[in-house]
């Protein structure tokens, strides 16, 4: 066999964020795979303490004899050491990131990983020069099998429910979902809306305040109907036992995102046997079994909630059309009421895809990529 190769894995693997717990993942997948993986925390936010075992127990490890460096980080923060392969991850959800000058710190490495192929034909066009490897996301598959019923929602019995999981940021485009739920259904269906919703910045209270604003202003503007039905949305907290026993109980996950290089819940939704519908021609094309909304690029506008460089009107993003969406979540919801066997053979292959983005599975692709 090959001596073992020890990488040294700078990331931000304890903020508590679905990039932070997609390095955390990366990081027990080479683990998983044989690899002598040493994590070392960076943080974007408040750092939190190591609180899973395994990556405590690597911690511990020293850096001698280290031959390849990742930096899981954002491009502006990559450097060179010429001791060490250097290796970048990062991600983006635009058609191109120019712009915001990446392609001139990710040349600076020896290559990149990105976790769909979107990004690929992204970075290519943004002037990255060194080699662009794909390397997916992954997520401990067993802990999706059994999911225990601890968390209800009364009105959830007896409908279709759809489950959006996301921060209430522009690129998330909740209020296009908003639009097209409450256009195509009467509060008469027994159809739901459930959002799980946090904002960066905000208390959970905020968030909810907000959220509250954002859906009377829709409803408002739809002039539709006196009477709305009520969505259900959830700000705060959740264990992750108690969420994804929510989640569990949903019919469909729906993600309306203008971008998206991965969508963690999308997955674990699918892990759960639920199928997605999805904004077309994003990084979600890679993974997601369900319905993809018809997308067109467009100009990014109005996401003064991320960094200055990035989401500017120099760069495109893929907007869904409203009317697809519309009538792609009636489809959702009528195959589910009038064609049974197809709904459950959605399910079926939801689950069977989200397999193959097992940590094991994933862990062996990432100790490939470090061999090539």
């Amino acid at each position: 066999g090959r001596a073992v190769m020890k990488v040294l894995y700078i990331g931000n693997y304890n903020d508590r964020t679905g990039w932070g717990n997609a390095c955390a993942n990366n990081i027990l997948a080479l683990d998983s795979a044989g690899v002598d993986v040493i994590p070392r925390a960076i943080t974007f936010n408040d750092s939190h303490k190591t609180t899973n075992k395994r990556i405590a127990e690597l911690e511990g490890q020293s850096e001698q004899g280290v031959g390849t460096c990742i930096q899981h980080t954002l491009p502006p923060l990559y450097c060179y050491n010429s001791n060490f392969k250097n290796i970048g991850i990062f991600y983006t959800e635009t058609t191109t990131f120019s712009e915001a000058m990446w392609h001139k710190h990710i040349n600076l490495l020896d290559e990149a990983w990105v976790p769909n192929s979107q990004m690929i034909v992204a970075s290519q066009k943004s002037g990255v020069k060194v080699p662009i490897k794909l390397a997916p996301l992954c997520l401990p598959m067993e802990d999706y099998q059994d999911i225990e019923d601890c968390a209800n929602v009364g009105e959830f019995s007896g409908c279709f429910n759809f489950c959006f999981v996301g921060e209430m940021i522009k690129r998330k485009n909740i209020e296009t979902l908003l639009r097209a739920f409450h256009t195509e259904f009467h509060p008469s269906e027994p159809v739901n809306l459930f959002l799980k919703l946090s904002k960066p910045g905000y208390s959970h209270d905020e968030t909810l305040k907000h959220f509250d604003a954002l859906s009377d202003s829709v409803k408002r503007a739809l002039k539709i109907r006196k009477n709305y039905k009520k969505e259900i949305a959830i700000t705060g907290h959740l264990e992750s036992r108690h969420l994804h026993s929510l989640m569990g109980k949903c019919d469909c996950f729906i993600m309306p995102s203008f971008g998206e290089a991965w969508c963690i819940p999308a997955l674990e939704s699918m892990a759960m046997g639920t199928p997605v519908i999805h904004t077309a021609n994003t990084g979600m094309d890679d993974f997601c079994v369900g319905w993809r909304i018809p997308s067109s690029p467009t100009p990014c506008y109005m996401a003064t909630d991320s960094m200055d460089s990035v989401y500017t009107s120099l760069t495109r993003w893929m907007e869904p059309d409203l009317e697809a969406m519309c009538s792609i979540m009636r489809v959702a919801y009528e195959t589910y009421k009038n064609n049974p066997k197809q709904y459950n053979n959605k399910r079926d292959e939801s689950i069977a895809k989200a397999r193959e983005y097992d940590t094991k599975c994933i862990g062996k692709k990432l100790k490939e990529l470090l061999y090539e």
